[in-house]
Parts: C-alpha cells; structure tokens; sequence
C-alpha cells in the first residue's frame, strides 16, 4: 500500500507538493477529535434550477456561489458546449447551439434530467453519457413521456440519443420514484411551444418540484407548462440544507446555517424522509451512536448513486453498526460504538455515503474509499474537516 504524505489542498483538493489526487486514492483516516465551525457550500439544488432558468435568458445573470462543486460545475459545462458563455460568476443564455460532441454529465443525475429536457426542444440532435454510476440510473421514464423513445428501447441504454423538438402536446409523467423528471418538464417549457402537464403517483421529493415552481414563476411563469420569456434576476445560492446533516453528525457547528425557507424538507429532526431521502445516511449514523430508530418513506433513495438503503446498512456494518434495511428506509438501533474496519470501507461510488464514512472513522479510525467523492457537492469538505482536527493520508490500494 503506497502512502501519499497529506500537504495543503486547493479548492480543487490538489497536493500542492505532488500533483493531483486521483480517484483510485482512498483516505486513511486516523482517530480524531474534532472541533470547530464548518461552512456549508451552495445548495446544488437551487444552484442547478437557477443556472438552467438562466440559460434562457438572454441577459446576464449574476450567480453568486461561494464553491461549486462536480455535478453543478457538469451542468455548467454542458452548458459551454451548447453555445452559452459563462465567466464563473455571470451567466448569459439564450438559444441553444449544436455541440461537436456527447455532452458528459459525469455523476449528476440530475444534470442529465434537465438536459434532456432543454434537448428535446432543440431541432438538431444532442447525445447525453456520464460516469459509470450515471449509467445505472434509468431516465427512460422521461424519456418515454417526452416521446423521444420507443418502447421497446433497453434501460440504462447510453449514450442518450435525443432528436427534438417536442411534438407532443401533453405530457404524463411519474412522480412517485423522483421529482427530477416533473421538474425537467418544469424548466423546459420556455423553450417549447407549450403542452400540458399530467403527473401519476404518489410524489416523492415534493419540495424540490416546489422549489422548481417557484423559481420559475420568480423568473415570469404564469402556468406549467406554458412558455414565458425568462427575465432572472441575480441571485446568491443559499447554503445547502442537506448537508447539515454532517455537520450533526461530527457534532461541529455552521457559520452559514440555512433560512428555513431554503431548506427543501430538509428536517433533521424528522425520520420520514418522503420529500428528503438524501438525509437517509448520516441519519442512520447519528440514530445508532444516539437513541436508535426507524428512518421511513424514502424508497426512493434506493434509485441514487448507489442503492442507498442496503449500502447505508452495509457500510455500517463495516464499522460492527447493526441496523435494518426495509423497503422504504432503515431500522437502527440505539447505543452503538463504531469500530474501526478490518478492511477497506467501501463508498459504492455514493459521495454521501463516503462523507458518512470519514467522520465514523473519525471516531474510531479506518481507510474509506474514494478520496475525491465528496468533491461532487462539497469541493471543501475535507478541507474543513481537516481544520476541525481529522487527521488523514492519502493511500493507494
């Protein structure tokens, strides 16, 4: 096992005195006592809806973001090679321009899912591909409502061949498995000729198709589904109400704490995570080290990066934590003390899942996989920790 000696780190997380850490890295984490104050980055959620209202607007917009991580900087990079500028801070939209090559949306599903939509009202033809965990997650649902597929086409097939525009003139759509496709649909309607909106299912991840509306009718829509001219106004992205979770978790306090307004459902208080699956991970470490319970209604954190239920218990297990998987969340018990791993800690590709993960071993010690992982929404996240006392090396297996 190569050892990487730990030096002073960049926003973009490079060893100053060795080049750059590559993903096969992983971190050997060493028993710490952690104590300080954590900045929470810029909620990707508003930060992903904002860019693309602003990619249709013709006149600059402002956003403001104090750090932006992997899947909002793939967005953004999609976005260059569709034509539109962007200088780090100020955005400028307008039409759509045909890319040379398939636009990468790396991690994000997200990304992805907005894309396809402000693809399918293109007259030319965009191809979408991302990582290896982007290709296990299905948007063919969208797909198949935007009539941009056959039937008969195989899931997970990538790269994703869209020829617009939108013909259709309504549109169904499941809201029972994300809320991402719905909000797609939201945000593509400016550039479309109109079509009404159906949706089917019990919805999940209902703030997020709020905040979505919201942030759209801020920019001039009347009605979903019908175009309006885009007029955003400059904006600065909030901080990201999911990641407190951490920051509960290593028992730090935050300088930026988020507005309740803001907080897309984000409850840490609350178990049921219907409308905030992304909570499922470190909730499930703070329930076993705490009281224990039953985390609830968050099905859908099975479609994420990674099978978030089962790999939340298997990870736990790792460190000697017993707990439950169900169909739609975890059953934890109460007074555990992690111990450190015999083995490597696996992250499943889940930046969530590593984040939990460093700061468990952080109690205990242990090696977690995936270096890099959580630079996908939180670039300083290691950074900070390290200034709150983690102590740490980069190892290569």
């Amino acid at each position: 096992m190569l050892v990487r000696p730990f030096g002073a780190i960049t926003g973009a997380f490079r060893l100053e005195q060795n080049g750059p850490i590559s993903d096969k890295y992983n971190l050997e984490i060493e028993k710490s006592s952690l104590s300080g104050v954590l900045k929470l980055p810029p909620s990707k959620s508003h930060s992903m809806r904002w860019l693309t209202l602003a990619s249709m607007d013709s006149n600059p917009t402002e956003i403001e973001m104090w750090e932006i991580g992997q899947d909002v900087q793939a967005l953004i990079d999609c976005f260059i090679k569709l034509g539109l500028e962007w200088d780090g801070s100020v955005f400028k939209g307008g039409d759509l321009s045909q890319p040379g090559h398939t636009l990468d949306c790396k991690n994000s599903g997200t990304a992805l899912r907005f894309l396809i939509g402000q693809s399918a009202s293109c007259e030319f033809p965009i191809s979408l591909d991302g990582d290896i965990s982007l290709r296990t997650r299905s948007s063919l649902e969208l797909l198949k409502s935007l009539g941009l597929v056959e039937i008969e086409i195989q899931e997970h097939q990538y790269p994703i061949h869209i020829n617009g525009p939108l013909e259709k003139t309504i549109v169904e759509i499941d809201v029972s498995k994300t809320s991402q496709f719905y909000s797609s649909l939201l945000l593509m309607a400016p550039r479309t000729k109109g079509f009404e909106i159906l949706t089917r299912g019990s919805a999940v991840s209902r703030k997020h198709s709020e905040l979505t509306w919201d942030l759209c009718k801020m920019t001039g829509a009347k009605e979903p589904g019908v175009p309006w001219t885009v007029d955003c106004p400059d904006v600065e992205i909030p901080p990201d109400a999911s990641m407190m979770a951490f920051a509960k978790l290593s028992g730090l306090s935050v300088s930026n704490p988020p507005e309740v307004s803001d907080s897309i459902g984000h409850s840490l208080e609350n178990s049921m995570l219907r409308d905030s699956n992304d909570l499922i991970t470190p909730m499930a470490a703070w329930l076993a080290v705490g009281d224990g319970g039953t985390i609830s209604g968050a099905s859908h954190a099975a479609l994420k990066e990674s099978n978030r239920i089962t790999k939340t218990v298997e990870m736990l297990s790792q460190f000697g934590i017993k707990s439950t998987a169900s169909d739609d969340g975890i059953s934890i018990e109460g007074g555990q003390i992690p111990q450190r791993p015999d083995g490597i800690v696996r992250s499943f590709g889940d930046h969530r899942i590593q984040m939990t993960a460093i700061i468990l071993a952080s109690i205990c010690g242990g090696t977690i996989e995936g270096a890099n992982l959580h630079q996908v929404a939180w670039p300083s996240y290691l950074q900070q920790l390290k200034d709150c006392g983690l102590k740490f090396e980069f190892v290569q297996p």
